[in-house]
């Protein structure tokens, strides 16, 4: 029997979404599970099967799109699928087809389907098929795998067959390190002052604060303007 096509989509990977553009903060979680992830192609037994969870913008579409990039990079050949469900999930189960030959395959917001039975039959299939592969499967989901209510009680337990882990959100004050970071690697510099400013005029989630970011980057280098509070003021009101 022939192999299954899997339909081609239209999935766009998030400029930026690197590891080297990850702020990682401090909590020991989320040292550890990027220390394993940046490692992920050599350490393969452990590593076969993981899971990212924690809640919404804690990064996990972050780290697994990073997770790709690094095995498209370090692997010229390898063939990488990553399918985020809550986008393509409308498409059918049919997306799940054809992945025999994915060295990696990262599936983005799992919890998204759980409750459709047709869904998680595809699942646990996957799951099975990934590990007689011997294909590594990275998964995310907002709530804790074990706490996830499965039609399937077999889908259930083969979610926490490999590595579970909480990405910890960025809180308050560690948002305004990771500005300062990323804008540091863009090559420009955000002030404390410039920031004070942005977080009493702007949302704080911290998608919405690297969005304002990007903005000011090409603003800046299209002006060729140093990025200060009138810049950003003027910035702002062009977001109005």
């Amino acid at each position: 029997m022939s192999e299954p096509q899997q339909l081609t989509l239209k999935v766009q990977f998030r400029d930026g979404f690197r590891f080297e553009s990850f702020y990682v903060a401090p909590q020991a979680e989320n040292i550890e599970v990027f220390g394993i992830l940046q490692n992920l192609s050599s350490i393969k037994v452990e590593s076969q099967q993981l899971m990212l969870w924690g809640e919404s913008q804690a990064g996990k579409t972050h780290l697994l799109q990073a997770c790709c990039a690094k095995e498209a990079a370090s692997h010229s050949h390898s063939v990488v699928s990553y399918i985020p469900l809550k986008e393509v999930a409308s498409f059918g189960i049919e997306i799940l087809n054809g992945l025999s030959f994915s060295r990696l395959i990262v599936l983005d917001d799992i919890d998204f389907v759980i409750g459709d039975k047709e869904w998680e039959t595809s699942l646990f299939n996957l799951i099975n098929h990934c590990r007689a592969s011997g294909q590594q499967l990275l998964m995310s989901s907002t709530q804790n795998p074990r706490q996830l209510n499965c039609l399937l009680p077999d889908l259930a337990s083969r979610l926490i067959w490999g590595g579970s882990y909480l990405i910890r959100a960025l809180n308050d004050e560690d948002k305004p390190k990771a500005l300062q970071a990323r804008a540091e690697q863009r090559g420009f510099k955000l002030t404390d002052r410039v920031i004070d400013y942005i977080y009493r005029r702007y949302p704080r989630d911290i998608e919405s604060l690297m969005t304002l970011l990007d903005k000011l980057d090409k603003e800046s280098l299209r002006q060729k303007a140093v990025i200060t509070i009138p810049f950003v003021r003027e910035v702002l009101k062009s977001l109005d």
